[in-house]
Order: structure tokens, then sequence, then C-alpha cells
């Protein structure tokens, strides 16, 4: 594999690497806060029909939605990094093969 190829893997695996790690953050930063004000409610610092839908809604809509918006971008990370791993197989096999009808040409030629 040349040079420029492990660059450019490297540099794809840091920036994947990164963006799963910044997922994760956001999750965290999203719906700690989020589940925090639930508890609260739950706990009753709120009280009534209102705070009934509140916290039905955080949990059935709000919260899901959000992880799935999250969800959706670590399936394409996910996704990335398996195109990638493909590419590197694919691109170590032409070399193998470009080897081979070397070693062919080379037999014949000496």
């Amino acid at each position: 594999m040349n040079f420029i190829l492990k660059l450019v893997y490297s540099a794809v695996n840091g920036v994947m690497g990164q963006i799963k790690k910044l997922l994760n953050q956001i999750t965290s930063e999203i719906t700690s806060p989020l589940r925090g004000m639930v508890q609260q409610v739950v706990g009753g610092v709120w009280k009534g029909d209102g705070a009934t839908r509140f916290v039905q809604e955080m949990q059935t809509l709000v919260i899901p939605a959000l992880l799935s918006l999250v969800g959706v971008n670590t399936s394409f990370v996910n996704a990335l990094q398996k195109s990638t791993e493909i590419f590197r197989n694919a691109d170590k096999q032409a070399t193998s093969k470009a080897n081979e009808l070397l070693d062919i040409f080379g037999g014949i030629f000496k």
C-alpha cells in the first residue's frame, strides 16, 4: 500500500473516531438534562395533567427522536468505516494481482 493511501486511511480513521466521540458527547449532553427534568417532574416538582403530558412526550417523542438522530449519524460513520475497509481490501487484492503479473512477466523476460 502506498504512503499516500496510508495517510488517507489514517486521516479518515481519525476523523471517524472524533465523530463517534462527539456523537457520544452530544448524546450525553442533550439527553442527560432532559432526563433530569423528567425525573424532577416525576419527583413532584410539577403536578397535574400538563406534567403528565410533559413526561410522556419527553419519554416517548423528544428523547427517542434525539437518539434517533444520533443513531443515523452513527450509522453513517459505521457505513463509512465499512466502505473504507472494503476499499482497503480491494487495494490489497489489486496490489497482490499486480505483483503476480509482475512475477509472471519477470519470469518470461529473464
